[in-house]
């Protein structure tokens, strides 16, 4: 009678479920995109799951969903992303460093194309600042 070789593979499968549980737990606290301290407010709206979001860092320099942009460019690529998906609402993420002026001068550039649906993301003055 021959004996037939075999791999035991019970450690290798709880080592592989504590690794996916640890990625499950961890994944809603990380947050990607670009490092913008957002100004603090006492109350808030929630913040939709899906949207265009577009950020301006400490540098003045704008992204679109993570995507580099210039000021001139800035209405083309928000219109084209908004003509893809209409329903989705446009989010601007300012840097509490960045001058109020510039803030508006992008949300109006925004509303003189045409959408109107655009909101300001802002950080709960309770909540701890994000690393």
């Amino acid at each position: 009678m021959k004996i037939a070789p075999d791999i035991n593979v019970t450690s290798l499968v709880d080592v592989t479920m504590v690794l996916l549980i640890v990625f499950i737990i961890s994944a809603p606290f990380m947050r990607a995109g670009v490092k913008v301290d957002l100004p603090k407010a006492g109350a808030r709206e929630t913040q939709p799951s899906k949207a265009i979001v577009i950020a301006v860092d400490r540098a003045n320099q704008i992204f679109i969903n993570q995507e580099k942009v210039t000021m001139e460019n800035l209405v083309t690529r928000v219109v084209q992303l908004h003509k893809s998906s209409p329903s989705l609402p446009i989010l601007l993420e300012g840097d509490a460093a960045v001058a109020y002026g510039q803030i508006i001068k992008i949300m109006d550039a925004i509303r003189r194309a045409g959408i109107e649906n655009v909101g300001l993301v802002l950080e709960s003055e309770t909540a701890k600042p994000s690393k």
